[in-house]
C-alpha cells in the first residue's frame, strides 16, 4: 500500500476516509519519526487532552497494516508515500520520475480545519513539493532542447508552467520557460512575455545567468594577447571564476572570434568559422589551419564529441591558428598555456569592501557591482539542485570555517556521497576546495528569513559538532530541541562561556548563561561569569539555589567565597577561603579573595603576598588571564607600599594588550594610581582609554568604575554637570550589580554633588551595614573638604 498525498489524500487499495488520521500519516512520512508530545500538540493545540487526542488517532492507524512504526515515545509512518518518493527521486537526479510522480497539489481538497502551525506546514510543503516537480520538468525541458526536440521542450514547459500547487514563476524561471516554449512555437509564451513585463524582466536574455564584468584580469588577459600563431592555450576554472567574461573582453581587443560550446550536431561549435555546416573532421578542420585566425570556444564541456576530437587533433598539429579554449577542468592534451582562474584576489579588486562582501567571486563581484543581491546570484541555481545538494550548500555556508566531518554527519550521507557533493559543489563555482561558501553571509541573511529550516539546519549541525563548536548553532535551534539535546546544549554553553571569559568577555559569557539559568550543572561557569561583570547579587542568588550537599565542594567554595568578599562581606568570604586546600584552582581563587580583603583592610603587605601567590598558583594551571588579573593587584600594592606607578604597571599593561577586560582593569588601576601620586592629567587619559576598551568587552563593574573614577576627578575640577553626567552613566551600569561598595561611593558622590544630605547620609548608612566603615570616614572627610571649598553645605 502507498500513500497518496499528491492531488488527494487516500490509500491505495484501502477505502479510509479519515483525513485527520491521514494526515498525521502524511506528516510522518515526510517529517519522520516524531515525539508522541510534539504531534500531540501540533495536530491538537486547542484541545483538553492532546495526548488522549493522538492515542485515539493511533489506534486507527494500527489498522492499516504497515502504516505504524512504535518505539517508545517516537512514532513513525512504516508506509511509502508518494510526495516522500517524489523527493528522493528529486534528490537523486531522477527528473522523469519526479515529474511523474506529482499528479496534484500537496493534499489538495484537504476538508478538516487545522490549527495554524499545521496549517502552514500544510501549505508549505504544497509550494516545495510543485517546486521540486517544476524543476524537474524544466529539466526534461532542456534535456528535450538539446537532443532538438522542440515540441518536447515546449510541451515539458507548458506542464511547469500550469503546475497545480505551485506559486507563479518567478524572475530565474521565466527565462527558461519562455525559452523551451518560444522553441515550440507554444502559445502560452505570449503570457510568459506579459508576466515577466509586469515584473521588469528583458527574456531576449538567455536563460542563463549574465556574465559578471570583466574585472581584476588584465594579466591573463596581456598572456592570452601575446599568443602566436600555431599556439593553444587553456583557461580552467570553475563555473562562475569569470571564464566567459575574459573571453568577451579578450574579443573586444579586436581580431578575436569567440565561439560558444554546442552539442546540438555534429561540429556545430565550429561551423560558424566555414562557409557550409561541416560534414567531415576534415572540413571542421580547414578554417583552423589560418595562421591569421584567432579563435576562443568557450565551454569544452558543451561541446560535441566531433569537435572535440578536432580540437584534440590541432593541439597535436598546430594547424596554424591561434586558439584558446575555456573548460572546467584542467586541459586533456598538451597546451602551450594554462590559465587557471580563481577568485579575484584583493589587490586585483583593488577594493578591499567588496573583496571582503564577495569573497572575490567573479559572479558575486558582478551582481555587487550591479546592485544586485548577492544570495539571488548563487541562490538561484542551488535552489535548482537536488535537496541533499541543496543541504549541504547551507550547511556550510551556516559555518564560516566549515568542519567537514561534521557536515557530512549533519546531512548523514556517507563519505563516498559526501565527497561527490563536495566536488560538485565546488566544480559548479559555490565552494572552494576546502567547503568554504563564497560570501557565506549574504546565504545567511537569506536563509534565517525562512526561520524553521534555518533552525533545523543549525540543529543538525550541533549535533555533529564538537561540543566546543556547537553552541551558536544550539542557540538559532532552540525552538527544536529535543530532550536529548538539553543536557549536550548545556555543556555547549558552558564551553563557549569559559572560552569567552578566558578570552576577556564577560558580558556576553554572562547574557549567555542567563537564558540558561535553570540548570543546576552550569550554576558554577554562570556565578563566575556574573561576577565578572559585577552582578554579585545574581551570582549569589544562583549559588544560594544549589542543593545543601554541593555548597562544600571546593569549587562551590571558591566562588561563594569571591562572591561574598565583592559584596563586602570580608570576614565570611575569609572563613570559606580557609576551608579551601591544595594548589589546584579553587587554592587560587582563595588567594585572591584573602588579598582583596586586605586591600579593604588597606593590609597592603598582605595584599602584595596573597596577590602574587594567586598569581603563581594560576601560572601553574596555565591561565594566563587570571595570572594577568593578581599581577594588576600585586602593581596596585607595589604603588601602595612606595613604588612609582610607571614602574610597577610597565609589564602587566604589556602583557595584558589581547585581553580586552583584564587590560582595561589594568588601565582603571593604573589611572587611579596615577592619580594617587600627583599625576592627574595623565590619569585621565589613562582612564579615558580604559572606558572605551571597558565598553567594548563588556564588562559592566570595571566600566562603572572607570566612569566613576572619571566623575570624581571632574568633581574635584569643579566640572560639576560633567561630574554628574559621569556618575549617573556609572550608576546606570552599577543598577543590579549588588556591589555595596562602589554604589555606596558612587550615589554619596552624587547626591553630595547634588547637595542632597538625605540621600548622601542613606548611602553612608548603606555602607556602615555592610561594614565599609573607613570608606564611610574617608568619603564624610572628602565631602567636609570640597563643601569648604565650594561654601555651599549640603542641604536635606
Amino acid at each position: 500500500m502507498t500513500l497518496r498525498t499528491l492531488g488527494g489524500l487516500s490509500v491505495e487499495g484501502v477505502t479510509f476516509r479519515r483525513e485527520k488520521v491521514l494526515l498525521l500519516l502524511a506528516y510522518l512520512c515526510l517529517e519522520g519519526p516524531q515525539p508522541r508530545r510534539r504531534l500531540a500538540e501540533l495536530f491538537w493545540p486547542e484541545a483538553a487532552n492532546p495526548m488522549n487526542s493522538l492515542a485515539q488517532h493511533l489506534v486507527h492507524l494500527r489498522g492499516l497494516p504497515g502504516a505504524l512504526a512504535e518505539d517508545g515515545p517516537r512514532v513513525a509512518a512504516g508506509m511509502p508515500c508518494d510526495a516522500a518518493l517524489l523527493r528522493e527521486a528529486a534528490r537523486r537526479g531522477r527528473a522523469g520520475e519526479a515529474a511523474a510522480l506529482y499528479a496534484g497539489a500537496f493534499l489538495d481538497g484537504l476538508g478538516i480545519p487545522l490549527g495554524h502551525d499545521l496549517e502552514e506546514w500544510v501549505y508549505d510543503t504544497r509550494e516545495a513539493l510543485a517546486l521540486e516537480a517544476r524543476a524537474a520538468l524544466l529539466t526534461l525541458a532542456g534535456q528535450a532542447a538539446a537532443r532538438g526536440d522542440r515540441a518536447g521542450a515546449g510541451d515539458g514547459a507548458a506542464r511547469a508552467l500550469g503546475l497545480p500547487g505551485a506559486p507563479p514563476p518567478d524572475e530565474l524561471d521565466l527565462p527558461r520557460l519562455h525559452h523551451y516554449l518560444t522553441l515550440a512555437g507554444h502559445p502560452l509564451a505570449t503570457q510568459v512575455e506579459r508576466d515577466a513585463r509586469t515584473l521588469g524582466l528583458d527574456l531576449d536574455a538567455a536563460p542563463q545567468l549574465d556574465a559578471a564584468p570583466f574585472v581584476g584580469r588584465e594579466a591573463e588577459l596581456a598572456a592570452l594577447g601575446a599568443l602566436a600563431p600555431g599556439q593553444l592555450a587553456w583557461i580552467s576554472g570553475h563555473a562562475g571564476m569569470g571564464k566567459t567574461a575574459l573571453l568577451e573582453a579578450l574579443a573586444r581587443t579586436g581580431g578575436w572570434t569567440v565561439l560558444p560550446g554546442r552539442s546540438d550536431l555534429p561540429y556545430s561549435t565550429l561551423a560558424p568559422l566555414c562557409s557550409a555546416p561541416p560534414t567531415s573532421a576534415h572540413a571542421a578542420l580547414a578554417p583552423l589551419r589560418d595562421p591569421h585566425l584567432k579563435v576562443a570556444v568557450d565551454g569544452w564541456e558543451q561541446v560535441d564529441e566531433a569537435t572535440r576530437a578536432v580540437l584534440a587533433q590541432a593541439a597535436r598539429t598546430r594547424p596554424g591558428a591561434v586558439i584558446v579554449v575555456t573548460g572546467r577542468a584542467h586541459p586533456p592534451f598538451d597546451v602551450d598555456g594554462h590559465l587557471y582562474l580563481g577568485p579575484l584576489t584583493e589587490g586585483e579588486l583593488s577594493d578591499a569592501a567588496l573583496h571582503g562582501q564577495t569573497d572575490g567571486h567573479p559572479v558575486l563581484v558582478g551582481a555587487a557591482l550591479r546592485g544586485q543581491p548577492l544570495d539571488l546570484r548563487l541562490g538561484a541555481r542551488v535552489r535548482a539542485y537536488p535537496s541533499a545538494t541543496r543541504d549541504a550548500f547551507l550547511l556550510l555556508a551556516l559555518q564560516d570555517q566549515p568542519n567537514l566531518r561534521a557536515t557530512r554527519a549533519a546531512l548523514g550521507q556517507t563519505a563516498d556521497d559526501f565527497a561527490r557533493t563536495l566536488s560538485f559543489l565546488t566544480t559548479e563555482g559555490l565552494t572552494n576546495e576546502a567547503g568554504r561558501v563564497y560570501a557565506a553571509a549574504a546565504t545567511r541573511e537569506h536563509l534565517h528569513q525562512i526561520h524553521v529550516h534555518a533552525a533545523l539546519l543549525h540543529l543538525k549541525l550541533a549535533r555533529a559538532l564538537p561540543e566546543a563548536d556547537a553552541w551558536p548553532h544550539y542557540e538559532q535551534a532552540r525552538d527544536l530541541w529535543e530532550d536529548h539535546d538539553e543536557v549536550r546544549a548545556a555543556r555547549a554553553a558552558c564551553l563557549r562561556a569559559q572560552t569567552l571569559l578566558r578570552r576577556g568577555y564577560p558580558g556576553p559569557a554572562a547574557a549567555l548563561l542567563d537564558t540558561l539559568r535553570d540548570v543546576p550543572s552550569l550554576a558554577v561557569p554562570h556565578a563566575w561569569a556574573l561576577i565578572g561583570v559585577g552582578r554579585y547579587n545574581d551570582a549569589y542568588a544562583r549559588l544560594e539555589a544549589l542543593p545543601e550537599q554541593t555548597q562544600t565542594r571546593p569549587d562551590v567554595l571558591a566562588v561563594r567565597a569571591t562572591t561574598l568578599v565583592r559584596l563586602g562581606r570580608v570576614e565570611e568570604a575569609v572563613a570559606l577561603a580557609d576551608q579551601i586546600r591544595g594548589s589546584g584552582p579553587e587554592a587560587a581563587h582563595a588567594a585572591s579573595v584573602k588579598a582583596h580583603a586586605a586591600r579593604i583592610r588597606e593590609q597592603w603587605e598582605a595584599a602584595r603576598r596573597h596577590s602574587q601567590i594567586a598569581a603563581d598558583l594560576w601560572q601553574l594551571q596555565g591561565d594566563e588571564e587570571r595570572e594577568l588579573t593578581e599581577l594588576v593587584m600585586v602593581a596596585c600594592a607595589r604603588v601602595r607600599l612606595g613604588a612609582q606607578p610607571q614602574t610597577a604597571f610597565d609589564d602587566v599593561l604589556r602583557a595584558t594588550r589581547d585581553l580586552p577586560s583584564v587590560h582595561g582593569l589594568a588601565l582603571v588601576n593604573f589611572a587611579q594610581m596615577l592619580l594617587d601620586t600627583g599625576q592627574p592629567d595623565r590619569a585621565d587619559d589613562v582612564m579615558s582609554e580604559a572606558v572605551e576598551i571597558l565598553t567594548l568587552s563588556g564588562d559592566q563593574i570595571g566600566l562603572a568604575s572607570a566612569l566613576g573614577n572619571l566623575g570624581v576627578r571632574r568633581h574635584l575640577q569643579g566640572r560639576l554637570e560633567d561630574a554628574a553626567r559621569l556618575y549617573r552613566q556609572a550608576l546606570h551600569y552599577m543598577r543590579g550589580t549588588g556591589n555595596i561598595r562602589h554604589l555606596g561611593q558612587l550615589i554619596s558622590n552624587l547626591s553630595e554633588l547634588e547637595g542632597d544630605l538625605s540621600a548622601f547620609e542613606d548611602s553612608l548608612h548603606m555602607l556602615e551595614q555592610a561594614g565599609h566603615h573607613e570608606l564611610v570616614a574617608q568619603i564624610r572627610r572628602n565631602a567636609h573638604i570640597a563643601a569648604q571649598s565650594a561654601g555651599q553645605p549640603l542641604q536635606s
